[in-house]
């Protein structure tokens, strides 16, 4: 059978009409193969895109050795608290731990528990129980470099109830106690858990030595400086561990009812409330609540023996008795038939069996009845879903969940660590852990409102109020562009006239090298144009101008339409711009070009305004403004002021014609530190009318002496005739912040500070410094709002707030968010003002001549001086106020014959000023102290009285052309603040004054 092949499609032998004919060289059909090397590829193009996202920041590396596990046991045991979800009892009911057991016997043990693991303390004080003064810390010296103090501690003053072991053999004492206790007993060996507490300041324990047989003293050594130098000490000490492993006790070692018996949730705290029951007269029976408090001796410690401790244990012991008769016990008392207890022997094996019954039934109803509350979210804890699982709800909610609150480098700390107290109903502060459980809640909870109102002002702002961000440093504002005026249409049409037939002529200066001449000597080149023909494709709609002259949409493209472009704080791929070329790393000659490109800068839309500044191919454009509208809807028949303050849709702005008015999808959300100083004064302005009168800047309150105090302010006559009345009463604070300054800065009065610094406008600075003074002033207390308290606030927040209403923010918003940092309204930075030389006769010579220098003197002289700002930098034995006062005692007991023990140093009293002199003459003497005694606490200053009298005191300074500032390193530096040079030969002094009154024999 004969076998014919076919080749589909069909291809003549010699190659022709196929695939080869494009090829060159020797071409081998027949027998296959490449054209033998006739192809060589010269040019390779190398394609690159470069991107730089911000993904965040990590955490600091998690290890054994950070996480300080030493065994297996205590890595499940970390598992077992972190990993494991775990209901959230109510810890206000002590049935919800103890139903079917006995309560009385749950208690008793509980009782025991508490004081075996409480995070026990060593307590020092300074008043014994029969009032005799000791001192709480002796031989103390501050080591300067390594910044830390060493002490000791007479150990017949501790007060150690739950008998802490500092000695030697102290592992060993406590391996041989009957009843196991806390680890933390062990104070030889766990010392580095302790921290010292001093009044009300912690510094943590760096080492210790321990206590031998016939030792009389405590030696310590901590981080820190807690004596403030001093060798003694006569405050109060508390050393007792860290809030660290504080929590870490209540979390792990104490179970639900001793927390409850131990409830820190609470004023007063370790507070227990019982709902028991009471019989009535007439037989029946109600439920009251009755309190239990597990007492407390000294600041920290549980009193665990004497009169009130045996008063709580017999309370406890009533109402567990009382609950046991009719609500708890229920196995024993309820679920047993008599007859089996009928026969129970003399030591009641029966019942302790029913109690172990019952106890194992709570252990599982708990579970059982927490499984109840699994799809419930409370803001207080309890009775609602695992605190593990909301971060999962909040998600399945639609929230995004790669973003927290919380920012903790160290994974136990967040757990553990307890933040400051700011609630005055609770006892301790909430952890990290706990903070970013709260912030969940309250975002679940509010998700129904949040949601629906998604892309409004409500959602965002709602938000801003949850995380904590008040009004006053929050910038939030919607924008619209104002035109200055409509464009000419003749001149208009004109140039337009020129470019309608497809081409655009344009006349560039440039050298004419033809065209060379000399002035003086010097050579210079002429100029000429050049004429550039150029193709154009506009029409008349590209234009963004209407038949009158007013701004109008121009037509709309692929590459051009209504706010092309973006923007946001930051470039990741969910939020960047178009690609472009790199014309810096790219290389575009040689045989292999290296094409890069790189994303474009955002420009917030700025894109699409850019045709309306400048029309294409012509000199014409609008020149637009910026201005925050946040109402945005207006009545055609409103005034050309856009004037709004309700409901936070804030607008003041005169908009001329609506026709100028250009809307834009651009919005801001700012956290802005110097904002908060301006919203300060304008809310204390609208309530106690101080710093700024409701009646003008220097009004006085009129009285029947003198019934007309204010006088136009300045003085009608001088530089300036401007009365300063802002009226913060009558305007919301967009308004006030807005206006109040304009009369203020005023151009018949262009005069200006110098401050060492930027300057700025004295009127204005003077409002600010009222309002720190407002306690002298006016017996006012304000926020002490300063740059450094706002920015403080605003870092504590963090940025994680910017992803969080990121969710309610419509996706073509155009808008930027973070931290704004910026002066105030009361320290606007000036141009500096140039001086007014006069009339002046100028020569002229003949021939030119070359000045090199100022035309004019733009800025006065600052001449300076320095000095230590504590008064013991001149002599190094004094090395404290104390030291102060003590040799100021000894050179008056010597100039008069006197010695101490000769003079009753309990009737000493001290008054004690900052003195400030100038050429020997006194220019500021401000008593700051009163002091009692001698040697302790109530006798001498503190250095921050000290720097606070330094700032009451020097509020004068200025009127003798004087100011200072002090700096990080404790440097006053005095410098003056007018265009006055001062003489190198006078003398600044800063003194230390005491007048003191004392009995002597």
């Amino acid at each position: 059978m004969a076998v014919t092949k076919y080749t589909c499609p069909p291809q003549t032998a010699s190659g022709e009409g196929t695939f080869s004919d494009n090829l060159v060289g020797f071409q081998l059909v027949d027998g296959g193969g490449f054209t033998q090397a006739n192809f060589e590829f010269t040019t390779g193009l190398t394609e690159k895109t470069n991107r730089t996202f911000t993904i965040g920041s990590f955490s600091d590396p998690i290890s054994l050795d950070t996480l300080n596990i030493t065994n297996i046991e205590q890595s499940k045991i970390l598992i077992a608290n972190n990993f494991q979800v775990y209901p959230n009892y109510d810890l206000s009911e002590i049935t919800n731990f103890t139903l079917f057991g006995s309560l009385s016997k749950r208690l008793s043990t509980s009782v025991t528990k508490i004081i075996n693991y409480f995070p026990a303390a060593m307590e020092v004080f300074s008043s014994t129980t029969i009032f005799n003064v000791t001192k709480t810390a002796i031989n103390a010296a501050y080591d300067v470099i390594n910044d830390e103090t060493y002490f000791e501690i007479y150990l017949d003053v501790i007060v150690n109830p739950f008998d802490i072991d500092y000695t030697v053999n102290a592992t060993r004492n406590l391996s041989l106690r009957e009843i196991e206790v806390s680890y933390l007993r062990n104070f030889t060996i766990e010392y580095e858990k302790y921290s010292l507490f001093i009044n009300g300041n912690e510094y943590p324990l760096d080492s210790i030595v321990p206590v031998s047989d016939g030792d009389t003293v405590l030696k310590i050594y901590v981080n820190g400086n807690p004596f403030s130098g001093q060798s003694e000490s006569y405050d109060n000490l508390l050393i007792r561990p860290t809030d660290f492993y504080v929590n870490k006790v209540f979390n792990e070692n104490l179970d639900k009812v001793e927390n409850f018996l131990l409830n820190r949730n609470i004023t007063p705290i370790y507070t227990a409330y019982f709902n028991t029951p009471k019989e009535r007269e007439d037989g029946t029976y109600i439920y009251t609540y009755e309190t239990a408090r597990f007492p407390v001796v000294g600041t920290w410690n549980l009193s665990i023996n004497g009169v009130s401790f045996n008063n709580y244990l017999t309370k406890l012991s009533n109402i567990g008795t009382n609950l046991d008769l009719y609500t708890t016990n229920l196995v024993s008392r309820f679920l047993t038939a008599g007859a089996i207890k009928e026969f129970d022997t003399q030591d009641q094996k029966v019942e302790k069996v029913l109690q172990i019954y019952g106890r194992s039934f709570d252990e599982t109803k708990k579970f059982i009845g927490a499984l109840a509350f699994m799809n419930s979210v409370n803001y207080n804890v309890g009775n609602d879903i695992p605190s593990q699982l909301l971060k999962n709800l909040s998600q399945t909610l639609g929230w995004q969940d790669n973003i927290s609150p919380i920012t903790n480098e160290q994974l136990l700390s967040s757990v553990f660590k307890t933040g400051e107290n700011t609630f005055t109903g609770l006892s301790v502060g909430q952890t990290p852990e706990e903070l970013n459980y709260q912030y969940y809640r309250n975002l679940i909870l509010n998700s129904a409102y949040l949601f629906k109102s998604k892309g409004t002002r409500k959602s965002i702002e709602s938000l801003l109020r949850l995380i904590g961000a008040p009004d006053a440093i929050t910038e939030f504002n919607e924008y619209v562009y104002v035109a200055d005026q409509r464009i000419n249409l003749s001149q208009f049409e004109t140039q337009y006239a020129q470019i309608s037939g497809g081409t655009y002529i344009q006349d560039t200066p440039v050298l004419d090298t033809t065209d060379i001449y000399s002035i003086m000597g010097n050579q210079y080149t002429g100029f000429t144009t050049s004429t550039t023909v150029q193709d154009v494709s506009v029409t008349i709609a590209d234009y963004p101008i209407d038949s009158f002259g007013y701004p109008s949409m121009p037509t709309s493209s692929s590459s051009y339409f209504f706010q092309i472009g973006g923007g946001w704080f930051e470039s990741t791929p969910q939020h960047r711009m178009p690609p472009q070329i790199d014309l810096t790393n790219s290389v575009f000659t040689g045989a292999n070009p290296d094409y890069q490109t790189t994303l474009q800068p955002f420009n917030y839309g700025d894109e699409y305004l850019q045709r309306y500044r400048q029309f294409p191919y012509m000199d014409l454009g609008f020149k637009l403004r910026k201005i925050a509208d946040n109402k945005k809807s207006w009545i055609d028949n409103e005034s050309t002021l856009r004037k709004n303050g309700a409901a936070n849709f804030n607008a003041y702005y005169n908009a001329g014609n609506d026709k100028l008015v250009l809307n834009v999808k651009n919005i801001d959300v700012f956290m802005n530190p110097g904002q908060g100083l301006a919203y300060d004064v304008w809310y204390m302005s609208r309530t106690y009318n101080f710093p700024i009168p409701e009646e003008g800047l220097k009004y006085v309150v009129p009285t029947p002496c003198n019934p007309n105090p204010n006088p136009p302010y300045p003085q009608r006559g001088g530089i300036d005739w401007t009365d300063i009345i802002p009226k913060p009463k009558q305007k919301t604070f967009f308004e006030f912040a807005q206006t109040f300054w304009h009369n203020t800065i005023n151009v018949r009065n262009r005069q200006f500070i110098t401050d060492g610094k930027t300057g700025g406008y004295p009127t204005l600075q003077s409002i600010y410094w009222r309002y720190l003074e407002s306690r002298r002033l006016a017996g006012i207390d304000n926020d002490n709002f300063t740059y450094q308290t706002m920015i403080d606030y605003v870092n504590g927040i963090g940025n994680y707030w910017i992803r969080l209403i990121e969710q309610m923010v419509p996706a073509t918003t155009i808008w930027n968010a973070g931290t704004k940092y910026e002066n105030s309204i009361f320290h606007r930075q000036k141009f500096v003002w140039r001086r007014q030389m006069g009339c002046q006769i100028v020569p002229v010579p003949c021939n030119p001549c070359l000045l090199t220098g100022q035309l004019f003197a733009y800025d006065c002289p600052i001449q300076s001086t320095t000095c230590y700002v504590y008064p013991w930098d001149s002599n190094p034995l004094i090395t404290s106020f104390g030291g102060v006062l003590g040799s100021t005692l000894q050179s008056y007991l010597d100039a008069n014959g006197l010695t101490f023990g000769s003079c009753d140093m309990t009737t000493l009293q001290t008054t004690w000023y900052v003195n400030a002199k100038l050429d020997g003459v006194d220019i500021v003497t401000y008593p700051f102290f009163n002091g009692v005694g001698y040697n302790n606490v109530l006798s001498i200053p503190t250095d921050t009285q000290w720097l606070n009298g330094i700032q009451s005191g020097f509020v004068d300074l200025q009127s003798y052309g004087l100011n200072y500032y002090i700096d990080d390193n404790y440097t006053i530096t005095i410098y003056n603040n007018n265009c006055i040079p001062l003489s190198v030969t006078q003398n600044f002094e800063l003194n230390v004054g005491i007048n003191f009154n004392l009995l002597c024999s």
